[in-house]
């Protein structure tokens, strides 16, 4: 590849720009929604590509989805070949999924352990943990080598690249912490090299969780849990228990989107595409400090000795602003301390009475101030 000048670069707020990397417990709805976004985007399913990877076949019961099978390597490099060479004469495609994930690695690792039989032919191996001579090379070569190019390429020649995986709970250990600290956290289930092909390179990474709200009962002798509320609910933001996170400003996109609709594609790329609006830089922007203005006597021209009276100018004064601060006994992100107070209250009547209010707004995020103020005095 030849030398690129450096160019200038202007976020193009465009849901096709973005690589995203999808990832949920099962049946969520992750391979709909990319179905739904496409005809949402453009009205025609053959703008969009769902790529079925391996022994993964999640769109049996789609309609009007655009698909097809790949089961070896050679398959996606012919497909990656068919995309690029072939757009704007035999297809029109935009965008393209990949699901999943898991089975897209398991077809890399077939890939690097051929390579690496052909590299070591006195050393065959049949297990990625043996390729090029064990110790993760085999896992770090699918990843690096294999996948991230691959993702690269297709993203390089203009298509928005989507990779749906599923979740799963792993410990996680911060470096320098003692051996037994650690925490659980929801993210892939895929290994670490693999998901960090993935989160690495991808713009955006988004988990798809299901929260219940769960209720105690007595059954004889024993208690019993039972669920008497379910949200789906789509992470952009990370948080101690859940691995999201995207390359948008800090206060560009919520925290999640509540899931509360059969057909959620409008809401999805309206957020999306506003956060890539809020983006850029002049979000960052900060509205300069008002400065107290004082008031300033200016020097009296001198009177030469034949002036007029009447032509002596009078003198002129820069009249005082004053800058009235006015104060609120409410905090400033009203809506994200609200969410913080509703998810650590443990009233049940309470958290009922506020779901009551944001339902006569629709969501949370379409509450306006004075209902805000009226959930936090509720909430204390």
């Amino acid at each position: 590849m030849a030398f690129q000048k450096p160019t200038i670069n202007v976020i193009k707020p465009d849901i096709k720009n973005l690589s995203i990397y999808l990832r949920s417990t099962k049946k969520f709805g992750k391979t709909t929604l990319f179905r739904d976004v496409v005809l949402e985007k453009y009205g025609d399913p053959a703008k969009g590509l769902l790529v079925g990877c391996g022994n993964e076949k999640g769109y049996k019961m789609l309609d009007n989805l655009n698909t097809t099978q790949v089961k070896t390597y050679k398959d996606l490099q012919e497909l990656a070949d068919w995309l690029i060479k072939e757009k704007g004469k035999e297809h029109d495609i935009e965008m393209v999924a990949f699901d999943t994930g898991d089975e897209l690695a398991l077809i890399a690792d077939a890939e690097t352990i051929r390579q690496s039989n052909v590299e070591n032919p006195t050393k065959k191996c049949k297990s990625i943990k043996a390729a090029f001579g064990g110790y993760t090379a085999g896992e770090k070569f699918s990843a690096n080598d294999i996948i991230k190019p691959y993702m690269t390429r297709l993203e390089d020649a203009g298509f928005g690249v989507w990779v749906i995986a599923h979740t799963k709970f792993k410990t996680i250990k911060e470096k320098g912490g003692l051996e037994e600290d650690g925490y659980m956290q929801l993210s892939s289930n895929m290994g670490a090299d693999y998901e960090a092909a993935f989160g690495d390179i991808f713009d955006v990474t988004l988990t798809g969780v299901i929260d219940r709200d769960l209720e105690e009962k007595k059954v004889g002798d024993k208690t019993k849990k039972y669920a008497t509320d379910t949200i789906r609910k789509l992470y952009f933001r990370g948080t101690t228990l859940i691995d999201a996170g995207g390359r948008f400003a800090d206060g560009a996109v919520p925290e999640y989107l509540v899931f509360d609709k059969p057909n959620m594609a409008a809401d999805f790329i309206r957020v999306v595409e506003e956060g890539m609006e809020k983006s850029k830089s002049t979000l960052g922007k900060r509205s300069k400090p008002v400065v107290e203005k004082k008031k300033v006597e200016l020097d009296p021209e001198p009177i030469e000795e034949d002036e007029d009276i009447d032509d002596i100018p009078v003198e002129e004064t820069v009249a005082q602003e004053e800058t009235a601060t006015e104060t609120s006994d409410y905090p400033e992100d009203l809506a994200a301390v609200i969410r913080t107070m509703f998810k650590e209250c443990t009233d049940k009547d309470k958290k009922a009475s506020v779901r009551k209010v944001i339902a006569e707004y629709g969501k949370l995020n379409d509450v306006d101030e004075d209902g805000l103020k009226r959930i936090y005095d509720m909430m204390n």
